[in-house]
């Protein structure tokens, strides 16, 4: 028996279906910027607007001194220097182990484990991370470095980022060409410099949609930050809800800073969004 098959609406309904549509998008993009838009306005308060019991919304006087507060002590620009150095270092490390793993599990599929372990590997990547807090904590404190310095970070969020950028690797070294590889060792490459010379730039846009995503997670971690370091190392995360006055809560300047903790990923992701958009869709379509 073969189904009928299906009639677009008709022609008096389109205009119906637009502007439901176009009603949609409103409301989404109205409570996707208002967040954005009430952040930006709160930075550029007084304390004192920031605190009354009928918000504005708008400000009745710009404060733009609030920015210059929040560099008047060293440590909040150093928590952002910490920040950055743990971000980038731990995707350094991610891309790099990742891509090794990512490779062998695409290339060397049994001899690496198989999809099994593949799939292991990633599950870890699921479980909550507030389940292994205080095993961690213990085991990273018996260390040489301890647990409050940039290194315990770096190596605690490999545990996080080395599944999903071994994961994601794996998928993007599959879709590069065998071809290429071999063509390669017919010209008298190794292994290593045909991997580097060759399967690398291939999938160049994945790995950097990947280390985007794993820069982000670090740049933006408060659980483990907020537990394992504070004395000697101190993340721009666990300084931001630290903006008080006696019993009263400077607003402004969290937001101050927290608009300034936004500009690194934002320019970021402007800068490479071309390289995004093409590593996120790596593969999609195969011609």
């Amino acid at each position: 028996m073969t189904r009928a098959p299906s009639r677009p609406p008709p022609a008096g309904r389109w205009p119906l279906i637009r502007a439901l549509l176009l009603a949609f998008l409103a409301v989404w993009l109205l409570l996707t910027l208002f967040p954005i838009y009430w952040q930006f306005i709160t930075a550029f308060k007084s304390t004192g607007e920031t605190n009354l019991t009928v918000p504005t919304f708008w400000p009745r006087e710009w404060h733009p001194e609030n920015f210059a507060a929040i560099f008047f002590e060293r440590s909040n620009l150093n928590a952002l220097i910490d920040s950055f150095l743990i971000a980038t270092g731990n995707t350094l490390a991610s891309l790099f182990l990742g891509s090794l793993a990512g490779y062998a599990f695409a290339r060397f599929p049994r001899q690496a484990g198989g999809e099994n372990l593949a799939f292991w590997i990633l599950s870890n990547r699921m479980f909550p991370p507030v389940a292994v807090l205080i095993p961690l904590f213990l085991l990273f404190d018996s260390l040489p470095w301890g647990t409050d310095s940039r290194l315990s970070l770096i190596i605690l969020y490999l545990i996080f980022n080395m599944p999903l950028a071994t994961w994601l690797m794996m998928v993007f070294f599959r879709d590069a060409p065998r071809e290429l590889e071999e063509a390669a060792y017919l010209d008298g490459y190794t292994p290593a410099r045909a991997f580097i010379k060759v399967t690398l730039p291939l999938v160049l846009p994945g790995m950097i949609s990947v280390a985007m995503l794993c820069w982000i997670f670090a740049w933006n971690e408060y659980l483990f930050a907020n537990l394992f370091v504070g004395t000697e190392v101190r993340t721009f995360t666990i300084v931001i809800p630290t903006f008080s006055h006696g019993s009263q809560t400077l607003w402004n300047l969290q937001m101050a800073f927290s608009l300034i903790a936004m500009l690194p990923p934002v320019v970021m992701f402007i800068a490479l969004r071309r390289y995004m958009v093409r590593g996120l869709s790596l593969g999609v379509v195969k011609g």
